[in-house]
């Protein structure tokens, strides 16, 4: 596994929100919460897009495992519709820094899970999440740089 891998002090982040079943879905319930975004001028080029996982694909069948797509917010918002408002709460985080291809992603949260372990840590009652630095889509190697979040005690 090549990540960069730290425990930090993660503060409050107010995120704005659509979920969905699945992974399956994840790429739909992104351009939802896009289109309502938009016209809002919540998305700017340092936008930070966030994926929560409210199940583990080790727990739970993975067409019905829930997942939360977000914006972090820098400015409160008013919602409608399908669009919540959620935070992640301040707390001590490992986190793993990685430049992936799509179909890595659940090879690499097994690896900073096993990290996890081999080195004392135990996950707190909280869920994992994504924060990614980039659009996939426009890396020449079409690869994410994302950040894996899991909380710890």
């Amino acid at each position: 596994m090549h990540a960069n891998i730290e425990i930090k002090e993660v503060p409050k982040m107010d995120l704005a929100y659509v979920s969905s079943m699945g992974p399956q879905n994840l790429e739909t319930t992104y351009q939802k919460l896009i289109q309502w975004a938009t016209p809002k001028g919540i998305i700017t080029e340092k936008t930070k897009m966030v994926t929560i996982y409210h199940h583990s694909f080790k727990v739970t069948e993975a067409n019905k495992v829930r997942i939360s797509a977000c914006i972090l917010l820098n400015k409160p918002v008013q919602t409608e519709g399908e669009i919540g408002l959620t935070s992640i709460q301040k707390g001590r985080f490992i986190v793993g820094r990685f430049e992936i291809v799509r179909n890595a992603f659940e090879k690499s949260w097994t690896g900073l899970f096993v990290w996890m372990n081999e080195n004392g840590y135990k996950k707190a009652d909280r869920n994992p999440f994504e924060i990614y630095h980039n659009d996939f889509h426009e890396h020449p190697e079409r690869k994410a740089l994302v950040d894996f979040y899991i909380p710890i005690e």
